[in-house]
């Protein structure tokens, strides 16, 4: 009879399932919950009208591809760690709509979810990067086989599509420098398509590529613990139209940045050098959003400088022989508006506008990264009122020394440039690859683009 058992067993995996019902469901689940685990070895197509659970390590293993429809909600594991991996070779179709998201979060109740409540996505291909052709992927934990390697020489790889996403409360810790992020690139080729994706809540950084070439438009990174946009490895892409939202009370022990980049971990030469390049970011750093009301002398104010983590870096910190590029974009708010530290001279900074509000704007070379021509291409300032530059500021003081008369509300934000906002002007030439606008930041005057498939509030969301 065990015998009989382990051999079915073993038919159902071939066959793939990786997908079952759980055995508990009617004591602590919808009878409709469907467990995901293992490796996904055949094609898979999942259905809206359920939700599913990621339990453990969930690989889609070569060729197999996996098929999410919108509006689908899965839900990762906290005490397995649930992450969802696609290796190299195989696809993710998860193509969801601007009012019909596809939805990756905890399995927690509404009310009970946070930071690193499960694994994160990870998304493998065969592009090139600076570390080798089978490289083990930075967060997963035993990996054998082809489970967790990229690297390769495609750099127009296809890993399939993620489109309109949200992934909410990922990221965790396996040791010291070996986290699962909220959304992970590992080589991924150009491609493969990703656009419109929310992560919030992450538990290590929101978004990071290691090596790779694929490009991405539209994305949101809330609330993050560590860093928001990290790149690594020699990581060639073209990121375009994003925004940071960062929670003043919450950072990483390593300094949180906005924009962090290595070429790798020594500082070295490798080839290909991290040479990625970012247009259109709107990073609003800790100093932007209000904390909570202090009183003093008998006025009430939303916000003290001083009620920040203390473990804020840098809105942009680009080191180690980094070769990554930024243009007309934002960055206000952070203790540090941007850092070179040790960059290599490839590094561009061009047509951004850069504020850390009440003191004279922070800026370091660093080590003798040739920054000429920095004043001339980029805009910085000391404090300033938000409200002549962005129309959806609430209008409450932050403390009676402060010319900042006005900052945004983290879960409500409205980022649309107000009309004669002076970032509805000042871009630069962006090179090919990138499209050109003449406003600075993640948007104009008229077009949100965060409507319909965001979530500011995934904390009491209910699925």
């Amino acid at each position: 009879m065990k015998r009989l058992s382990s051999i079915f067993l073993a038919a159902l995996m071939a066959v793939n399932f990786a997908c079952k019902k759980d055995k508990d469901d009617s004591k602590v689940t919808p009878s409709n919950d469907v467990t995901l685990e293992g490796t996904i070895t055949q094609n898979l197509t999942l259905e809206a009208g359920k939700k599913y659970i990621l339990r453990g390590n969930v690989y889609v293993a070569a060729p197999a591809e996996l098929t999410i429809p919108a509006g689908t909600v899965i839900m990762g594991d906290k005490v397995t760690k649930g992450a969802l991996v696609i290796d190299r070779g195989a696809k993710i179709h998860a193509t969801g709509t601007s009012s019909n998201p596809i939805i990756f979060t905890s399995a927690a109740p509404s009310g009970y979810k946070n930071y690193g409540d499960w694994g994160g996505i990870v998304i493998l291909g065969k592009a090139p990067n600076n570390g080798g052709t089978n490289v083990n992927i930075e967060g997963i934990s035993a990996q054998a086989g082809e489970n967790g390697k990229h690297g390769g020489t495609e750099a127009d790889d296809n890993s399939g599509e993620f489109q309109y996403v949200r992934v909410e409360f990922a990221g965790i810790a396996l040791s010291p420098d070996n986290e699962l992020n909220g959304l992970t690139f590992g080589s991924v080729g150009r491609s493969t398509k990703v656009d419109h994706v929310q992560v919030s809540f992450s538990g290590d950084d929101a978004f990071e590529w290691f090596g790779g070439t694929v490009n991405a438009k539209y994305l949101v990174a809330y609330r993050s613990w560590d860093d928001d946009f990290d790149t690594d490895n020699g990581f060639s892409g073209n990121v375009q139209y994003g925004i940071v939202l960062r929670d003043p009370s919450i950072a990483d022990i390593s300094l949180s940045n906005g924009f962090e980049s290595d070429n790798d971990k020594d500082g070295g030469a490798g080839q290909p050098l991290t040479a990625a390049q970012f247009s259109n970011i709107t990073v609003l750093g800790p100093y932007a959003f209000k904390v909570k009301s202090v009183a003093a002398k008998g006025k009430i104010y939303n916000y003290t400088f001083g009620d920040i983590s203390g473990s804020y870096g840098q809105g942009a910190h680009l080191r180690r022989n980094t070769s990554e590029s930024i243009y007309n974009s934002v960055i206000i708010g952070f203790p540090t508006a941007v850092n070179f530290e040790k960059a290599n001279s490839g590094s561009k900074f061009s047509g951004n506008f850069l504020s850390r509000y009440k003191t004279l704007a922070a800026f370091t070379a660093g080590n003798g990264n040739d920054t000429t021509g920095f004043a001339a291409n980029n805009r910085t300032l000391a404090g300033f009122n938000l409200a002549d530059y962005f129309a959806g500021v609430v209008n409450q003081k932050i403390d009676s020394s402060s010319n900042v008369a006005n900052i945004f509300e983290l879960s409500n934000p409205n980022l649309l440039l107000k009309a004669g906002s002076p970032l509805l002007s000042g871009s630069k030439s962006v090179p090919a690859g990138l499209e050109q606008t003449s406003f600075v930041g993640a948007f104009d005057a008229s077009n949100n683009w965060l409507q319909g498939w965001t979530e500011f509030d995934p904390k009491n969301k209910a699925y």
